[in-house]
């Protein structure tokens, strides 16, 4: 095609990609803060009343592998939860 010429190539004339435009606003610093302590209190938590169940009740790695499953589950629901307003 010319320089000149006012034509659009072939394949141009497609709005841009929904893919290329941001879809909400970036999380801050504290807010990503925010979300590694509630992460960690999500995942700790439930550990350590596995570990203080078992040492009470004497069944100690079965609680413990409960209270770290638990953990787990609550943390990737409150990475979800918290991650969900940015997606």
């Amino acid at each position: 095609m010319a320089p000149n010429d006012k034509r659009k190539e072939p394949g141009m004339d497609h709005p841009p990609h929904a893919a290329a435009t941001p879809r909400g606003r970036a999380p801050s610093g504290g807010e990503l803060a925010g979300l590694g302590v509630f992460l960690a209190a999500a995942v700790l938590l439930p550990l350590l009343a596995g570990i203080l169940v078992g040492s009470v009740f004497g069944g100690g790695a079965a609680f413990i592998f409960i209270g770290l499953l638990v953990g787990i589950v609550a943390g990737v629901l409150v990475v979800y939860t918290r991650a969900r307003q940015y997606l």
